[in-house]
């Protein structure tokens, strides 16, 4: 029994120094090979994530960008002021129409630009005569393409919105707010990813008066709550929260004219990664996928060229042949024939074992189906029992992948956390307070036993912090209050086990004896409760999956983590160390495990324990 108690007394101690060792260093990175990688770190104390509430973070809205859009390559050489000066002045028409509320975008390509305008019909004089309007004017042009972007349909927009989640996800940002805004806006709001860092190199060493300057020129453009770091005589770093475009162009004008030239000015933002992933086309692939077990855990893809620009449809249907829904694709001609051709090599009953179609999104499998027959028309059908709701997912999956609705930023800011910095101090301070009053209690009334529930009620908030950490959870005010509730339980899990012992105590047992009978008798108690806690949780996660509660969610996912830590250490720990101290002497000092005067009842014990 000694031996046994030694053993998970060690456990004990590598359990909780693996979970210091991951709170002690914010950033976390290990890479073992033949394991997942290991990356986590935080904004939060401790390297923890903390949600909008309780951080803030980085506010994003997005709006679709419908119209008329001129792509145009010109041979010679052409600057952005030669265009904008022609497009101003050019008329067309009988009507003599100008191209108003226009926006050019500058490629990295030599000479090509995008303009984009409202949206033109096809014998609108502008739409027509452009081309030929800005040869006359600029010089040949080596690629002229024209596309409109109708204003998107609700599945369109619900097809953004999914691909949007997961491209926030990889990101690495949990528990975002991603919404739909009305019929063609997205609005984004991301815990932690705000402030943007400025970093300034002059040609010449700035004056001390010119460091003023800096200071003023960046307040008037627009740059709040910043700090200027002066590196050395022509570098400053600016720290502040985010700068947008228009911002930024208009302190480096200031800037340049007020001080002097630069040779660097760079701004770094905190969203900036999650803009270039969300601003990013979704890629969608079928790939030849080669099975190398049976349960095609072992693959290789091997690329065909088919995309998703190859796809003309993709929609949900009753299954005609049986019962279920099924997703219905037709390919465009030339994604039709490299369909065929795939169909008819794949399609015979021997590859039939081994081969697959896998459809990737964004590098993540979203089918992988068999193909039965040769496909000749590049009209096909997948089935696999999906319910309406699968099939429709997978069918807006597609279509988005195939022609994403473009999407424009229209606004970027801030958002501060919602309980503000000192609120959150101050409920910090109060749930130390509280918790500390527990453990003073714990310590007075039931002694030695209390100190066992002490320590047993740190090691559960230090397991429980390093679980939200390597998860990861983002922590909002939700998860701290299921976390703080858990405590509570935690608690009432040690007081239940010791009135038991005090009961045994009472009649005249040993700490030893007491103490199993107690815990055996306690656990009953325990087990129910707690597990009909973590089903209430279940339920929970359940509705507010469903029904997008996100505080509701919060709550059951941090209370049945701390539920079943409790469990853990009210049963293992506590347990544990009150074993310990009666083998190592305190056995027969009862005094110090219970608050009331000891009075052995010999005839009693013999009654109820059979005379032990």
């Amino acid at each position: 029994m000694r031996s046994r108690s030694i053993r998970i007394s060690i456990t004990i101690i590598l359990i909780l120094g693996i979970a210091i060792a991951s709170l002690g260093f914010k950033d976390i990175d290990i890479k073992i090979p033949g394991f997942p990688r290991l990356d986590r770190s935080g904004t939060g104390p401790l390297g923890l994530k903390l949600g909008l509430d309780l951080r803030g973070g980085g506010h994003l809205v997005y709006q679709a960008d419908i119209g008329t859009r001129f792509d145009v390559t010109f041979t010679e050489n052409v600057t952005f002021a030669d265009l904008n000066t022609t497009l101003a002045e050019l008329r067309f028409g009988d009507d003599d129409v100008s191209l108003e509320d226009y926006q050019i975008v500058p490629n990295s390509e030599a000479n090509r630009f995008l303009i984009r305008t409202d949206i033109l019909a096809d014998d609108d004089p502008i739409r027509t005569g452009l081309n030929d309007a800005l040869v006359a004017e600029l010089g040949d042009i080596r690629v002229f393409q024209v596309s409109v972007v109708e204003s998107p349909t609700p599945d369109q927009m619900e097809g953004v919105l999914d691909n949007i989640t997961r491209r926030v996800n990889k990101f690495g940002t949990e528990e975002p707010i991603i919404q739909l805004f009305g019929e063609d806006r997205i609005i984004i709001q991301l815990p932690g990813a705000s402030g943007s860092v400025t970093e300034i190199v002059f040609v010449e060493p700035v004056a001390p008066e010119g460091v003023v300057a800096l200071r003023t020129l960046l307040a008037e453009a627009g740059y709040t709550d910043f700090e200027v770091d002066r590196n050395d005589d022509t570098t400053f770093i600016i720290t502040s929260s985010t700068v947008n475009g228009d911002v930024q162009i208009a302190a480096a004008i200031a800037i340049q004219d007020a001080i002097g030239g630069f040779t660097t000015y760079r701004v770094n933002s905190g969203i900036d990664e999650a803009k270039s992933l969300i601003g990013a086309t979704a890629r969608l692939e079928f790939k030849e996928r080669t099975c190398q077990t049976s349960d095609c855990q072992l693959f290789v893809d091997a690329d065909l060229g088919l995309t998703g620009d190859d796809l003309s449809r993709a929609e949900a249907s009753t299954d005609q042949l049986g019962f279920g829904w099924v997703i219905n694709l037709q390919f465009k001609d030339r994604g039709a024939e490299i369909f065929s051709e795939l169909t008819r090599r794949i399609s015979t009953p021997e590859a039939q074992l081994t081969k697959r179609i896998a459809v990737i999104m964004d590098d993540q499998l979203l089918l992988a189906p068999v193909a039965r027959t040769w496909i000749r028309d590049g009209r096909t059908q997948i089935s696999g029992n999906f319910t309406r709701e699968e099939a429709q997912l997978r069918a807006i999956q597609l279509e988005s992948g195939r022609l994403p609705v473009p999407l424009i930023l229209i606004q970027e800011s801030d958002v501060d956390a919602l309980l503000g910095s000192e609120s959150l101090r101050n409920s910090l301070i109060a749930g130390l307070v509280g918790l500390g009053l527990v453990l003073v209690f714990m310590v007075v009334y039931y002694r030695m036993a209390g100190v066992v529930a002490a320590f047993a009620l740190v090691f559960y908030a230090i397991i429980v912090l390093a679980i939200f950490k390597l998860i990861p959870i983002t922590l909002e005010l939700a998860h701290i209050g299921g976390f703080i509730l858990s405590i509570g339980m935690a608690v009432d899990a040690n007081i239940l086990i010791f009135e038991r012992m005090k009961e045994e105590v009472r009649i005249g047992r040993t700490l030893a004896s007491s103490m199993e009978v107690g815990f055996n008798r306690a656990w009953p108690a325990i087990r129910d409760s707690n597990i009909s806690t973590m089903i209430t949780c279940l339920v929970l996660l359940w509705f507010g999956d469903r029904l997008g509660g996100g505080l509701v969610t919060g709550v059951a996912i941090s209370l049945f983590i701390g539920v079943a830590v409790s469990m853990f250490t009210a049963l293992v720990v506590s347990r544990n160390l009150l074993q310990l101290m009666a083998w190592i002497g305190l056995g027969g000092r009862i005094n110090l495990f219970t608050p009331e005067p000891v009075r052995r009842d010999r005839q009693a014990a013999q009654t109820r324990g059979g005379g032990r």
